[in-house]
């Protein structure tokens, strides 16, 4: 039997779209973890060498499924046509766009219409009504395969097809196609042609009524009444087919016809306000004041209703160009919070100084030098429906879920410093802002002990400090007649930190909420690479230093923190931030005679990310063969970089059919997920009058 699996498999370097073991080196790698997990070998030598020599593909097939499934080039195509026109009483444009998106998968296409129609309508020299009407039709078709989330379970469908399975076997008259089977038929092939589509249509209409009327030259009224009607349905689509043995033809399943359609969704918005504004200028002063009142209401789904009301003033005032204010205040009500914590208060001041209007200030090559400060609130309602109150159970009035009648609005506090500068005409300018925003009354929703029996309550429990700056650089230059360009770099610096926690910390999977880090930092073992033979005794069994039970050489060395000789819970710890603290761009314009050329560079600094997530998810990737799963195939970066006897120097643990230890949350599993990406590249052409005149 061979059970070891030698050599290097595949690229080291991991790409895009995942590549995959071929169908010999899977069944070594399934004999060496059954082996390595206590049972037998599964494929025999014989096996492994008729697949190796593919003289016979029916019965030893060596499947790509990824080659089969994916079109890695799906096309995108959108078309615009605008017509627009009017005079002094009323002006109107209209704009339609089709776009059409080929999935990379079977069966899954999107198109989607779009119509846009502005009406703008003087009814006098002081009365203006905008008029905007939306409306948007999206069809998206997928295959009979779709995930709880919205995905597709095809993609889920990769990680675990085992190369040995034949997509289909050849036709035989009489009989209807024949498709490889693996566990539950987890078969793409069978899925895009015999397992039929679920098709979506997401409808949207909205309206946007604005009417303006201008008292005087200095004072105006304002009013807006917006509606927005979502309605979503769905289609399930498939026929009788019947799946039998190959060499049998013996019916071994049956998938039943399904002809489902019902509303998935459906909710609507709808916005009104008044509001007025006043400007008036004399000698070296400028005022501008603005308030008003609106109200929101969304309805989503069929009886989910939320209700926000609003109060808002600012008054803006600057001196001679020179010195600039700014107060401002709103007042919000959420039905969100229970009664005497609906509303939440929130003020803000802005002051500014232009010093390139001081007669003080001559540098000539200066032409902008503003300096800015600022300190207000802002206020977060976004906690859900009804979690004030306890709910109870429709069918049994039994209580579900706990409220928390005292919970009320998070508030964020931003203080900002900031300097704007000019030079050179404005052809090299910067931006650059000092910040500190704490956000205290975090709401938090803690976890409850399974005794509790039902869902907990959330709460007003922490507060979160977020420090930084930010800056950015502008430069443009016309080289000559027939040339300019512009690049604009930017970068951001922010440091997360919760700094109060009642009741904490809060752990939840792999993330944990505590006192001096980041939110949803990691959480879990700290690690010290693989453990080797040298870290047990000469029968490679006894252990020599603390492990977990049933650990072995080849699998993953966890660090005993407290020193107590056993590695338990007591050992973990915070182990990664999530959260980058650098995020930069570039953004850079070339133009020449009527060529053009964008592109964008954008990316963040260093910060973790965890390829584990409980052994979910991407646990194929990382954990593969994973039969106390959901198995799963190597990929050939993981093959050639996984412990064995002949690669100990490997960087990650050895492949296992029931990796229980290995899938521990760990730092082991944390990677740096810093990048760097061109984010688009956009060039053009821009036709000559002449010609677009003919």
């Amino acid at each position: 039997m061979n059970v070891l699996y030698d050599g290097y498999y595949g690229s080291q370097t991991p790409s895009i779209i995942p590549e995959f073991v071929d169908a010999p080196t899977y069944m070594r790698m399934y004999n060496y973890a059954q082996v390595a997990s206590g049972g037998s070998v599964f494929f025999t030598d014989e096996q492994i060498a008729r697949t190796e020599a593919g003289d016979d593909p029916i019965n030893y097939p060596n499947t790509d499924w990824v080659d089969i499934l994916i079109d890695k080039y799906s096309p995108l195509t959108s078309h615009s046509l605008s017509v627009s026109g009017g005079n002094d009483v009323a002006r109107f444009a209209v704009t339609g766009n089709y776009m059409y998106q080929k999935g990379m998968l079977p069966l899954n296409k999107m198109d989607r219409f779009n119509l846009r129609a502005n009406t703008s309508v003087s009814l006098s020299k002081k009365f203006l009504i905008n008029l905007d009407v939306l409306g948007i039709r999206r069809n998206t078709l997928y295959p009979n395969r779709t995930l709880s989330n919205g995905g597709i379970r095809m993609l889920d469908d990769l990680y675990r097809l085992p190369p040995t399975v034949l997509p289909k076997y050849p036709a035989e008259e009489g009989w209807p196609t024949i498709y490889g089977r693996y566990a539950d038929i987890v078969n793409p092939i069978a899925y895009a042609e015999v397992g039929g589509t679920i098709g979506y249509q997401y409808d949207q209409a909205a309206i946007n009524l604005q009417p303006k009327w201008s008292l005087s030259d200095n004072f105006s009224l304002r009013g807006q009444l917006s509606y927005r009607l979502n309605s979503d349905v769905y289609k399930q689509n498939r026929d009788n087919f019947y799946f039998f043995d190959y060499y049998t033809k013996q019916l071994v399943q049956t998938w039943t016809a399904q002809r489902n359609a019902y509303s998935e969704t459906r909710d609507t918005y709808l916005y009104v306000s008044g509001a007025f504004d006043y400007n008036r200028s004399f000698d070296r002063h400028n005022i501008f004041a603005m308030g008003g009142i609106s109200a929101e209401q969304f309805n989503n789904g069929y009886w989910n209703v939320s209700s926000l009301a609003s109060a808002y003033a600012k008054l803006n005032y600057s001196f001679d160009d020179r010195y600039l204010a700014e107060l401002s205040f709103r007042a919000d009500g959420s039905s969100k919070f229970g009664p005497g914590n609906k509303f939440g208060y929130f003020p803000s001041v802005a002051l500014g100084w232009n010093l390139h209007n001081e007669k003080f200030f001559n540098l000539e090559k200066v032409n902008n030098f503003k300096l800015r400060a600022s300190y207000g609130l802002l206020g977060n309602e976004n906690i859900g429906l009804y979690k004030y109150q306890n709910l109870i159970s429709t069918d049994n009035g039994v209580e579900t879920e706990w409220g928390n009648p005292d919970i009320s609005w998070e508030k964020v506090h931003i203080l900002d410093l900031g300097i704007d500068l000019g030079m050179f005409d404005n052809k090299l300018s910067l931006t650059f802002d000092y910040y500190d925003k704490k956000t205290k009354d975090v709401i938090l929703q803690p976890s409850v002990a399974p005794s509790g029996a039902i869902g907990s309550a959330p709460l007003n429990a922490g507060e979160v400090s977020n420090k930084g700056w930010e800056i950015s650089l502008n430069y443009n230059e016309n080289i000559s007649r027939n040339f300019s360009f512009s690049i604009k770099p930017g970068i951001t610096y922010n440091k997360n930190k919760i700094t109060k926690i009642i009741g904490g910390p809060y752990i939840s999977g792999i993330s944990i909420n505590t006192q001096g880090y980041s939110i949803q930092s990691y959480y879990g073992y700290v690690t010290d690479g693989i453990l080797q033979y040298s870290d047990f005794a000469n029968d490679k069994k006894t252990p020599l230093v603390p492990i977990l039970p049933g650990e072995g050489p080849g699998d993953i060395k966890y660090v005993d923190l407290n020193g107590d000789g056993v590695i338990d819970e007591d050992d973990q710890r915070v182990i990664g931030d999530p959260t980058p603290r650098l995020n930069y761009f570039t953004n850079v314009n070339m133009s020449y005679k009527n060529f053009d050329l964008e592109f964008l560079l954008q990316g963040t600094g260093s910060h973790d990310y965890s390829a584990n997530l409980g052994g979910k998810s991407s646990g194929y990737l990382w954990h593969p063969l994973n039969f106390s799963a959901s198995g799963g195939v190597p990929t050939t970066y993981r093959a050639a970089n996984s412990w064995r006897e002949n690669n100990q120097d490997a960087i990650f643990p050895r492949i296992l059919a029931n990796p229980a230890n290995n899938v521990l949350r760990s730092d082991f599993w944390l990677f740096d997920a810093k990048y760097l990406r061109v984010k688009f590249i956009q060039a053009g052409y821009r036709l000559n009058n002449k010609f677009l005149n003919k």
